[in-house]
């Protein structure tokens, strides 16, 4: 009798034993097949990333490319073929997905690398320029954007001496939350917002015409009416011009296209009012007009459809040329 109930406990304590290890061994499973299922997905979304990442990069090759064969070395406008080409670059497809090199100009999107030139450089500007743009499209009353003007000259030169209305070092430093004078270049436009008199709603107005990039002239035959407007032209003449680059079909990125192949081209799109060859002589004298670019930014979108889902990364540069030499990436930027 005691026999078999000793039997029987042993049977049953082997019973509970193997479900235990059933039970633990079940679990395992379930978490090594789980920790597997994620690390495979990890694995797939950086892969993904990768081809995204190698898409956006070859968009960013092409439009290098394309720049480098400069089929107009003494100028450059929109009816060129890499300047506004939807062809070669919307929806370019390669191997599992496209890559899209594109810009947005107002409501419109133009395709190809934009001219950095066709904005103003607020490192080389003059201070007769900046006061213009800041009252132009700035919406500053004249008092104070000469003001701010000068505190944007005093806050790129090197030396210590204050301009009029301006602000060196010891005005910053006397903030509640102080900081020097740079008395340096601007680095990214947004460093304007720690200018004197600078406010956000000031930038948010001028940031499409304004740049930290090129030469400091801007080119007639791509700044669009609003950098135009910013040097200091009547809306009368910009609007002239930018129909005159049109050419006889009204768009702009057409074998029909007027260029301007030298700056004094400006004066013979029409007879001139007296006003308007002053404020063409004025800016000819402070060197602000140029029909030559040397800087492009390159927005290019590397972009995968996966299932329903559609997935893209970004890469922005800025690409300085220079002939007879490789080009020279300024600025590089991934997200």
């Amino acid at each position: 009798m005691n026999s078999n109930i000793t039997m029987n406990f042993k049977k049953g304590s082997i019973l509970i034993l193997t479900l235990w290890t059933l039970s633990f061994l079940t679990i395992f499973a379930i978490g090594v097949g789980s920790n597997v299922s994620s690390q495979l997905h990890l694995a797939s979304h950086l892969q993904d990333r990768l081809k995204m990442y190698c898409l956006a990069k070859a968009g960013i090759e092409k439009a290098i490319i394309g720049l480098a064969a400069d089929e107009n070395p003494d100028y450059d406008s929109f009816n060129e073929k890499q300047a506004s080409a939807e062809a070669l670059f919307k929806e370019i497809a390669l191997g599992d997905g496209y890559v899209t090199v594109s810009y947005q100009l107002k409501e419109k999107t133009l395709y190809g690398p934009r001219d950095e030139s066709s904005r103003i450089n607020i490192n080389k500007a003059p201070l007769q320029i900046l006061k213009s743009m800041l009252e132009n499209i700035g919406e500053v009353e004249t008092e104070e954007a000469a003001d701010i003007a000068h505190a944007i000259v005093d806050w790129r030169d090197i030396d210590v001496l204050l301009s009029p209305g301006g602000a060196e070092n010891e005005h910053y430093q006397s903030l509640e939350l102080p900081y020097p004078c740079k008395n340096a270049d601007f680095q990214i436009p947004e460093e304007l917002l720690l200018v004197k008199g600078m406010t956000p709603e000031i930038y948010s107005k001028i940031a499409d015409v304004i740049t930290i990039y090129g030469t400091g002239g801007v080119n007639i035959n791509t700044a669009d009416g609003r950098a135009l407007q910013a040097l200091g032209l009547s809306a009368d003449l910009v609007e002239r011009i930018v129909e005159f680059r049109r050419g006889s079909d009204g768009a702009e990125g057409t074998e029909d296209d007027n260029i301007f192949e030298t700056v004094g081209e400006i004066r013979s799109i029409s007879p001139l009012f007296a006003k308007e060859s002053e404020e063409i002589n004025r800016l000819t004298s402070l060197n602000a007009l140029t029909v030559k670019s040397d800087v492009f930014r390159i927005s290019s979108a590397g972009i995968l459809r996966v299932g329903s889902r559609t997935l893209q990364r970004n890469i922005t540069c800025i690409v300085q040329r220079a002939e007879g030499k490789d080009p020279r990436i300024l600025y590089w930027h991934e997200e």
